[in-house]
């Protein structure tokens, strides 16, 4: 071969491996590398921060938005309200809040943030990889709110979600959808907190993939998230992201840079959370959520509370694995 030639699969492949390399050695700086709590909690406070740096939301304000009650369908054990409120003047978040019969006492609540597809009716209303989990929590007592996010459902000019434009569109401005979709959640957080019928220390948060991604950050950056459980997501931006192509919203800027899944994670200790990973689930590798519980394992029994993190690996693919969720917040939510 001339000198001039080169290796067609080596020229294709050569951007890859740079990332690869370039990953390996720049990767995971604010990783937590000390050993006592004390130093946790150091770690945690600025970690914390850095986060919120990344997600880009400093300017967004933090109102209490009310909520307009649309129509409501009763079931046997718990009404479903379809509701409104604003977060922003322009910026009006469809959502579902259910309320079990004889809810006079504050009770446990969970928010139930959706994964990408068709929005908050895909959650509750159809067959497939969510199990309609939320009726199963309002069936078991709990308070539960399905809030749309950004970029999806009734929010979408399509009506299948505009991930890529809000992202980049973000990006110029100088933010992020995600930091806007967590902004938002807070959002929802606070107009849960407003209702009588609600106990503001069992609040929990549970999402499947996209919701997955939102329930780490969420439970990772506000302490009113109690109990968090991340649903076929919580495996690493080396694995997943870096790897193949994924949605466009979850690419934080600089984020792979400071923190990996795992890392995110740690900042949600010492709450309890669960992992789940199903063995079938063809983008967030069983592998590489085990390999993330092992290291979070070890920061838990450090705070002395290795009961408090849990791994779920069930015989399925990108989907809830429902009894132990509802069993894991029973465990901790129980009157």
């Amino acid at each position: 071969m001339p000198a001039t030639e080169f290796d067609p699969d080596l020229i294709k492949n050569a951007f890859r491996k740079y990332l690869q390399g370039f990953y390996a050695e720049h990767s995971r700086q604010m990783k937590f590398c000390g050993n006592t709590p004390e130093s946790f909690v150091e770690w945690k406070k600025s970690a914390q921060q850095r986060v919120l740096e990344l997600l880009s939301i400093d300017h967004l304000p933090v109102e209490t938005p009310e909520m307009r009650i649309i129509k409501e369908v009763k079931y046997d054990n718990y009404t479903v309200k379809k509701i409104q409120y604003q977060t922003l003047p322009e910026l009006i978040v469809p959502a579902y809040l259910f309320i079990p019969e004889n809810c006079s006492s504050p009770s446990p609540t969970l928010l139930c943030p959706p994964g990408h597809g068709s929005g908050i009716n895909q959650v509750i209303d159809e067959e497939g990889a969510y199990h309609k989990y939320p009726h199963v929590f309002a069936e078991a007592g709990y308070i539960t709110l399905v809030p749309e996010h950004i970029s999806f459902g009734e929010r979408s000019t399509s009506g299948q979600g505009e991930c890529s434009f809000d992202h980049e569109a973000l990006n110029l401005l100088g933010s992020t959808v995600i930091g806007y979709r967590m902004w938002e959640l807070q959002r929802s957080l606070d107009l849960l907190e407003s209702l009588p019928q609600v106990d503001p220390d069992r609040i929990g948060c549970a999402g499947l993939s996209l919701g997955g991604e939102m329930t780490l950050y969420l439970a990772a950056c506000d302490p009113r998230i109690k109990v968090a459980c991340v649903a076929c997501f919580l495996t690493s931006f080396k694995g997943t992201f870096l790897k193949e192509a994924h949605c466009t919203c979850g690419y934080v800027p600089k984020m792979a840079r400071d923190f990996e899944h795992v890392d995110i994670a740690s900042l949600i200790a010492p709450n309890p959370l669960m992992i789940q990973a199903g063995n079938l689930d063809p983008s967030f590798l069983v592998e590489d959520a085990m390999e993330a519980y092992t290291e979070l394992l070890e920061l838990y029994q450090m705070l002395d509370v290795a009961n408090f993190v849990t791994l779920d690996v069930f015989e399925g693919g990108h989907e809830f694995h429902l009894d132990p969720v509802l069993a894991w917040f029973g465990q901790w939510f129980k009157d």
